[in-house]
């Protein structure tokens, strides 16, 4: 087949149906002359005609899943004796079940406050997988006893602990202030203490906290506050350390003495 633009122009515009009476007179004088040419238009025709079919086949694929569809839903509008049924909403998505619900749990979580409170005032020991994850009451922190505060104050960083204790709870104030990063280390010993629970009282998105069976650490910038709670496992006098770094350097460190007495 000669290599000739407007013959294949033809050729595809034939195939689209593009063609008036006098083009497709022509067309029909060059594939007679050329079987080359008359070869190639079959072949296209062969493409175009597998193309129309599976074009065929994807609508009715669509028309398929349109019909499904509509019975689908068709399962939701069922009617008897001219109404329509109506699917009953389960129990537990009626909001009034819902209400319910939470009404028992805040009143049962009340009651199990209540009680580990009253266990901490009598000064009965209870064991510590039992105070794991409680949210111990920081409202009693006025009546404990005072252990110590101790702050910390240069341009790039503040700090301040205050650490008050009583006989199975040691609860840790701690207010920081830095424009740079810095890392605050609360370490003890677990033989004597236990860590329950990290508060976030204030805190931003820069900061992060993390804790272990024998430290807490806190990733500061900005303003933030914290509260730490250790299960307090004996009445022997036992250091807490606290050491401030920066870039991975101390630039603070102090111990605050709890069951002084």
């Amino acid at each position: 087949m000669k290599n000739d633009k407007k013959i294949i122009d033809l050729i595809y515009r034939d195939l689209d149906g593009e063609l008036n009476s006098e083009e497709q007179a022509k067309l029909r004088g060059i594939l007679e002359n050329d079987p080359e040419t008359a070869a190639f238009q079959a072949g296209w025709q062969k493409v175009r005609r597998q193309f129309d079919k599976e074009k065929e086949q994807e609508i009715k694929v669509d028309l398929k899943k349109l019909i499904l569809e509509k019975i689908n839903m068709e399962k939701y509008k069922q009617k008897e004796t001219g109404k329509e049924m109506k699917l009953s909403t389960p129990l537990w998505r009626k909001p009034a079940f819902r209400i319910s619900l939470v009404f028992i749990l805040g009143v049962f979580a009340g009651f199990l406050l209540f009680t580990f409170l009253k266990v901490d005032l009598s000064g009965s020991k209870v064991p510590t997988p039992e105070m794991k994850g409680t949210l111990y009451d920081t409202r009693s922190f006025d009546n404990m006893k005072v252990a110590d505060n101790i702050l910390f104050d240069t341009p790039l960083a503040k700090a301040v602990f205050a650490v008050r204790y009583s006989t199975r709870i040691v609860e840790i104030r701690i207010d920081l202030s830095s424009l740079y990063p810095v890392k605050t280390v609360v370490q003890f010993d677990y033989n004597n203490f236990e860590c329950l629970n990290v508060q976030n009282v204030t805190v931003n998105d820069q900061t992060s906290c993390s804790s272990s069976f024998n430290f807490v650490q806190i990733n500061n910038v900005g303003d933030n506050k914290f509260i730490i709670q250790l299960y307090n496992k004996n009445n022997l006098q036992h250091n807490i350390d606290f050491t401030i770094l920066q870039n991975d350097m101390p630039i603070y460190q102090n111990s605050i003495a709890v069951n002084k007495e």
